[in-house]
C-alpha cells in the first residue's frame, strides 16, 4: 500500500467525515487530506463553505489517522505516486481533480469508538465534557488546552437527553455522530458517555484527577457545587476561557439562515 490522498471539503466536519478518513486510513500506508479551498466550494456549490478553510484545515489535520492535511484546488495537479491512491466523498465535487474511487460513509457501531478509559501511570488523568455539538475550532482549542495540562485526557460527551434538560433543545448532531468525531481527534486518550448532572457518576467510573470546565462556572453557584464534589473524592477543578469567536450556538444561527 502506499499514500492515499482524500479529498472533501471537511466542512462541519462530521460522523460521515471520520468514518471515510478510517476506510482510507485502513487502505495505505499513510493519509493525507486535502482540503478544498473556499473558492473551490464556492465554484461547486454556489455558497460558502460554513467554516472557512483554515479552520477547515486545522480540524482535520488533528484526526489520528490523518498524516498531513493541506489545501487544494482541483484546478492544481495533484502529484502522487503509482502506488498511491486518491479517495473524495461520493457527495463532494472535485473538478478536474483525478479520483480512483469515492468513499461513501457506512453507519458504526458507537461501541466501536469509545475506548477503554485509559490509567495515567503516575501522571494526572485529565477529564473534559461537553456537548461537542458541530465539532469547531472552539473545541479543538478546548481539548489542546486541556491536555497539555494532563498526561492523559479523557473525554465526556454529554447525552441528548442530558443537554435538553440544560439548554432547552436538542444538539444538532447525534450522540452517536459527537463522539465519533471526538474519539477521532489525536490528542484525545478515550471517550465515554456522560449520563449525568453529577460529575461523581462519571468520576466512579473513569477515576480522573482534574476536571476542566470554562470559565463562565467559576465562582458560581454550580461551580461551587462542582468544586465541593470532586473535593470529596481527591480530584481538582481548572477553569480556562472558551473559544470566544466560534460557537455551537453561531453555527445553528448560520444553518437557520441557509
Amino acid at each position: 500500500m502506499g499514500t492515499a490522498f482524500l479529498l472533501s471539503t471537511f466542512d462541519l466536519v462530521n460522523g460521515g467525515d471520520v468514518d471515510v478518513v478510517r476506510q482510507a486510513a485502513a487502505e495505505s500506508d499513510r493519509l493525507e487530506a486535502r482540503v478544498l479551498t473556499d473558492e473551490a466550494v464556492r465554484a461547486f456549490s454556489g455558497r460558502d463553505p460554513v467554516v472557512p478553510e483554515r479552520e477547515r484545515l486545522e480540524i482535520i489535520g488533528s484526526l489520528r489517522e490523518v498524516s498531513d492535511a493541506a489545501l487544494f484546488d482541483p484546478g492544481d495537479v495533484l502529484r502522487h505516486g503509482p502506488r498511491d491512491v486518491v479517495f473524495a466523498r461520493a457527495d463532494v465535487g472535485v473538478g478536474r481533480a483525478p479520483v480512483d474511487r469515492l468513499l461513501t460513509p457506512h453507519a458504526v457501531p458507537i461501541d466501536d469508538w469509545i475506548r477503554t478509559v485509559p490509567t495515567a501511570s503516575g501522571g494526572v488523568l485529565g477529564y473534559v465534557p461537553g456537548a461537542w455539538d458541530r465539532f469547531h475550532i472552539g473545541h479543538l482549542n478546548i481539548l489542546r488546552r486541556a491536555r497539555q495540562m494532563c498526561d492523559q485526557l479523557v473525554v465526556g460527551v454529554v447525552t441528548d437527553e442530558e443537554l435538553f434538560g440544560a439548554k432547552g433543545q436538542m444538539p444538532m448532531v447525534t450522540l452517536e455522530e459527537r463522539v465519533q468525531v471526538v474519539a477521532a481527534v489525536g490528542i484525545v486518550d478515550a471517550v465515554v458517555v456522560d449520563f449525568s448532572t453529577s460529575k461523581l457518576d462519571v468520576w466512579d467510573r473513569v477515576r480522573f484527577d482534574v476536571l476542566f470546565k470554562g470559565d463562565d462556572w467559576m465562582g458560581t453557584a454550580k461551580g461551587n457545587r462542582l468544586e465541593q464534589e470532586m473535593a470529596s473524592v481527591g480530584a481538582a477543578v481548572r477553569y480556562f476561557p472558551y473559544t470566544q469567536h466560534t460557537s455551537s450556538t453561531t453555527l445553528r444561527q448560520i444553518l437557520a439562515g441557509r
